[in-house]
């Protein structure tokens, strides 16, 4: 493990260790534009759970904590960029500036691994809802808390174990930021097929696992004449996943590839890093587009507001009515 430190002192200047310089801090952005914007959209989803009841439910927990990996993106984000923008001390302590390197470079592959995990179980519990008309959630109780645990703690423990087997060391390089470095090519064969290979074919099966039920099933109802609105809603949900894993796959995937086999002061990083940014701002908008339960809170929501709104005016109306009237017996009595 090492960190190369970035100490450039001559007589006139000094440049802090943890300092972006001016090109790094331009090229960054545009990433910084959209995170703002991803706090807004994130801010205006969890409002809506606060407020709303109805969307708060055992089925839906894959894609909370999925949005809570997106919000730590944000926060690492910003932490990093006020830490990188905002550092004058010359001398930087040796222990902050290790923690500071370490929690960049492992943090951002560490979610990224997580959510694609997370929507593999997502998907995997909506097709035992659909196959087996099954609610894992509160039938498999136990089994939904292990695979929480074990999404969160796999990718920790392999890149724990990368780092201190030496097949992977933090580099910080002068003027940007701290990057993971792998020593070997099969360490990068290893986390690509780990990190995009087989959870995005796993989810790929499950997912045409899931059209070709629903396509053998409806063939069958209709022979019958007859299709549930059991089988309409998962149909639904199959087409809802579907369009929500194709963005995001579009977005997210380069993020993940360009990671394994790029370092930290390559420009080829800074495209794939800013989808990665867009994606998380779309996240909480494709959500709530396409599931039908953040359509209807939303709905109870405008409806409750107008409905305050229309009360209100009706009450102001009633204090002006008998004012106006009082107003004119007075002067028609002057008169």
């Amino acid at each position: 493990m090492s960190i190369i430190s970035n100490r450039q002192t001559t007589n006139e200047t000094c440049l802090p260790a943890l300092l972006w310089n001016q090109t790094s801090i331009d090229n960054r952005r545009p990433s910084l534009y959209v995170c703002i914007i991803a706090v807004l959209t994130h801010s205006i989803f969890w409002f809506q759970l606060v407020i709303c009841p109805t969307v708060r439910q055992k089925s839906m927990q894959w894609l909370y904590a999925y949005l809570i990996t997106d919000i730590l993106l944000l926060i690492r984000f910003f932490v990093t960029f006020i830490v990188h923008t905002a550092t004058y001390e010359c001398i930087v302590n040796q222990t902050w500036s290790a923690f500071v390197c370490y929690t960049e470079a492992a943090l951002d592959n560490y979610l990224n691994i997580t959510e694609v995990y997370i929507l593999l179980a997502l998907n995997l519990c909506r097709y035992a809802q659909i196959v087996f008309n099954r609610n894992v959630y509160v039938a498999n109780f136990k089994l939904i808390i292990l695979a929480h645990l074990s999404i969160y703690l796999m990718p920790l423990i392999s890149l724990i174990i990368q780092i201190y087997s030496g097949a992977a060391y933090v580099t910080k390089y002068p003027g940007e930021s701290c990057d993971i470095t792998y020593t070997n090519i099969y360490v990068k064969i290893f986390n690509v097929a780990f990190a995009f290979v087989l959870p995005i074919l796993l989810n790929v099966g499950v997912i045409a696992a899931s059209i070709r039920h629903i396509h053998l099933t409806s063939q069958l109802r209709q022979a019958q004449h007859h299709i549930s609105a059991r089988e309409k809603y998962h149909r639904s949900l199959v087409i809802q996943f579907f369009i929500f894993y194709t963005i995001w796959l579009l977005l997210w995937s380069p993020n993940v590839i360009v990671y394994q086999f790029t370092t930290g002061t390559s420009k080829i990083t800074l495209i794939p890093a800013l989808l990665n940014y867009i994606e998380i701002a779309l996240d909480p908008l494709i959500i709530g587009a396409l599931d039908v339960r953040f359509y209807q809170a939303w709905k109870h929501i405008w409806l409750e507001f107008r409905n305050r709104r229309l009360r209100r005016l009706q009450i102001e109306q009633r204090r002006i009515g008998p004012t106006t009237i009082e107003t004119t017996m007075q002067l028609r009595r002057h008169k």
